[in-house]
């Protein structure tokens, strides 16, 4: 007997080593093993068991009839149910000589004739994962020996190697394709389904929808909630955004915060609209997190095949543009591609880099704009960042900020602080307070508050007669950075101002409450509702001990609209001009520039 095993247990070894190493085949494998397992034991029957969840399933079965593999064709145990449950909580090697007379005997199995089982655990990654399950349909003679017990053992050890193989290459091959946040296909596998949907319309004769969905004011969630709570938003969207979508529909995660959805079988764009409506209606449900409510919108840009007969990457480019168009326009909406928009993109896209280069070859220079009180007296001076082009037209800060990225900003900003050090050195010397303009992409200047203490030095100007103006959309877009960089300037005596306010939009003051703001710099309104708005609004302002100023005052009807919403002091076209430095300077030495501020 001694003699005859061995040589079994030697070749049984080898072959299951050749086909660990070779086979990619993992079912086939593992039918290999439940066959070899039979075989050293003599048993009529081998099944292998794996753990899935709380349950063990079947995963391969040797030696049974068509009709008893259909009985157990999706049979599952609770995981420490029955023999098998015992060995692998015990981890340890269970022979059963009478199987219907064990009290571990279930119905199924007794049913199919087993007599007798042998059991034994599979380790995969030092955790039992199931067990490799040998029976016999008459009781054997006597026990299996210690060595094919040690044998059955050794097939099981490779059998939990090989799963744990094929675990970690199914996981591997998953990954490459799909989002690990999410769950939902990545780039990589969308770009394959998108060209493969653009060719199914064209069979079809149907029409294409590349939709790309991007979160509203996702980084004011990061910043205010904290990075897990934007990956739990993330993740609640995209379940809402694969729960809602058709059998036909493709939704993946593009990258960050951004959503690509392909729908397909489209017949009418009524169909589509439809299907976009549900969509916003669906992620403007507020997510529920920790006890409070997290309100979630998204912007959604649409492009059409074969309407619009682009390839893959230059649609997906094309639902990009159109999205951004709706996050102008607001947020929670969507927009469709306009093809008259790629001219004024690529205008756009060639300002940028007309602007860089204009940073690089200090072509940028910097006009003072007076601010007044109401007795005529010049109290401070904006700086405003000018560019005259070859071609007569000027470009200013304020048109062109949203083209300007983190890094540009950055430089463009410490231009105006090199040009003002210049004017003030040579020739402006004020007497009064500076303005300077900050915008969204400064709040991520790490060199920011350091620019800012080497200008009040080399300038010799102390901090409080530095004042920095920063949008209001730019406040409540990025609140908690905004509220840091005002302590950080109060901290250093600089003041800040929120700039822009105006009416135009649901506004509220909450954000104006808790941040270090000495005053809001207002668009003073020339229409009676308007009017009627900003005296409520303005009247908030100054509850909160803000000073308020009136900004483009072009004429004597706005002037007089400023006084009565309570500005302290106003700016525009009716009280001075943009000035040159020379200007400015001489500006500041007369009282003739002010006779009709005040009449």
């Amino acid at each position: 007997m001694a003699r005859r095993c061995r040589p079994c247990t030697l070749t049984l070894a080898e072959r299951l080593l050749r086909d660990l190493a070779y086979t990619l085949d993992f079912d086939e494998f593992f039918q290999k093993a439940a066959a070899g397992a039979a075989e050293a034991t003599r048993a009529d029957a081998a099944g292998l068991v794996l753990r899935d969840g709380d349950q063990l399933r079947y995963r391969s079965f040797f030696g049974l009839t068509p009709t008893q593999l259909a009985a157990l064709d999706k049979f599952s145990l609770p995981w420490g149910s029955g023999a098998v449950g015992q060995s692998v909580e015990n981890n340890a090697t269970l022979y059963t000589a009478s199987y219907p007379d064990s009290p571990y005997a279930i119905r199924e199995f007794i049913d199919l004739g087993i007599q007798s089982s042998l059991v034994v655990p599979i380790i995969v990654a030092g955790h039992t994962q199931g067990a490799l399950v040998v029976g016999w349909f008459a009781r054997p003679k006597r026990a299996p020996s210690s060595r094919v017990l040690q044998l059955i053992e050794t097939l099981a050890a490779f059998i939990g190697n090989a799963y744990h193989r094929s675990t970690l290459e199914a996981t591997l091959a998953r990954n490459a394709h799909h989002d690990l946040l999410t769950g939902l296909p990545n780039r990589v596998m969308l770009e394959d389904r998108l060209a493969e949907a653009r060719k199914r319309a064209l069979r079809r004769n149907r029409l294409l929808a590349v939709t790309l969905l991007d979160i509203d004011g996702f980084k004011n969630i990061n910043d205010e909630m904290g990075h897990g709570t934007g990956d739990y938003i993330l993740a609640r969207v995209a379940e809402r955004l694969a729960a809602s979508m058709r059998a036909t529909d493709i939704v993946s995660r593009y990258g960050g915060d951004e959503f690509v959805i392909l729908f397909e079988d489209i017949t009418h764009l009524g169909q589509l609209e439809n299907i976009l409506d549900r969509v916003l209606t669906l992620i403007r449900q507020p997510v529920p997190f920790k006890g409070r409510e997290v309100a979630v919108t998204i912007s959604v840009g649409v492009t059409i095949y074969p309407f619009d007969d682009q390839p893959a990457d230059r649609l997906l480019q094309h639902a990009d543009q159109a999205m951004y168009e709706a996050k102008r326009a607001g947020g929670d909406q969507y927009r469709c591609f306009d093809r008259t928009n790629t001219l004024r993109i690529a205008a756009r896209s060639r300002l940028r880099l007309d602007i860089e280069k204009a940073i690089h070859d200090n072509l940028w220079t910097m006009t003072y704009q007076p601010i007044v009180n109401w007795e005529g007296q010049t109290v401070a001076l904006e700086g405003r960042m000018r560019w005259s082009r070859s071609d007569s037209v000027t470009i200013r800060e304020e048109d062109v900020s949203d083209l300007l990225g983190k890094d540009i900003r950055a430089q463009f900003f410490e231009r105006a602080l090199a040009i003002s050090k210049r004017d003030f050195r040579k020739q402006l010397r004020p007497s009064v307070p500076l303005h300077l303009n900050l915008h969204a992409a400064d709040l991520d200047n790490e060199r920011l508050l350091t620019l800012l203490d080497t200008w009040c030095q080399s300038t010799g100007i102390t901090p409080e007669r530095l004042i920095l103006e920063i949008p209001d959309t730019a406040v409540i877009e990025h609140l908690t950075a905004s509220r840091t960089l005002a302590q950080a300037l109060q901290d250093r005596g600089i003041g800040l101002l929120v700039d822009d306010f105006r009416d135009n939009r649901e506004t509220c003051l909450g954000h104006l409450v808790d941040i270090p703001v000495s005053g809001v710099k207002c668009v003073v309104p020339t229409n009676y509702r308007s009017t009627r708005l900003i005296h409520a609004l303005t009247a908030g302002v100054r509850a909160l001990g803000l000073v308020l100023y009136g900004q483009a005052i072009d004429d004597g009807v706005q002037s007089q609209v400023a006084k009565s919403i309570g500005c302290t002091y106003g700016q525009g076209a009716f009280f001075g001009p943009e000035l040159q430095p020379s200007a400015a300077q001489h500006w500041l030495k007369t009282a003739t520039h002010h006779a009709k501020r005040s009449s």
